[in-house]
């Protein structure tokens, strides 16, 4: 082979290379667990929104469907979950503030039941 070849031959490969990203790729980021008891980091779907009670981990999320949750009316933080009987509706309580925000730890002991509409039918 000469020169000139080899020469067109690296050439030619240098311009064949170049970087693809991936367009398909969801991009995880990394969130803090709204309960204030926790605070773990756990890796979120971004398509995913915080929902009504923020970004709970994996462990706390499944304390929902067995517990009652009390969270600050103020700033949205998971104070505590409550335990729940098997066959009971499982109610968000509030606190108008809590020891996280404008409060104190006694506000916290101050709980009222968020019920939905659809509760009293």
């Amino acid at each position: 082979m000469d020169f000139y070849l080899f020469t067109f031959y690296i050439t030619d490969i240098k311009n064949v290379e170049s970087n693809i990203e991936n367009t398909d790729t969801i991009k995880w980021h990394f969130a803090q667990c709204n309960n204030s008891k926790c605070n773990s980091i756990f890796l979120v779907n971004p398509e995913e929104g915080p929902g009504d009670l923020g970004y709970l981990c994996p462990d706390c999320s499944a304390k929902t469907t067995t517990s009652h949750v009390v969270q600050c009316s103020s700033c949205r933080t998971i104070l505590n979950f409550v335990r729940a009987a098997p066959k009971e509706e499982k109610v968000v309580f509030n606190v108008p503030k809590c020891s996280h925000c404008i409060g104190t730890i006694e506000d916290e002991w101050e709980i009222e039941p968020l019920y939905q509409p659809d509760s009293y039918i």
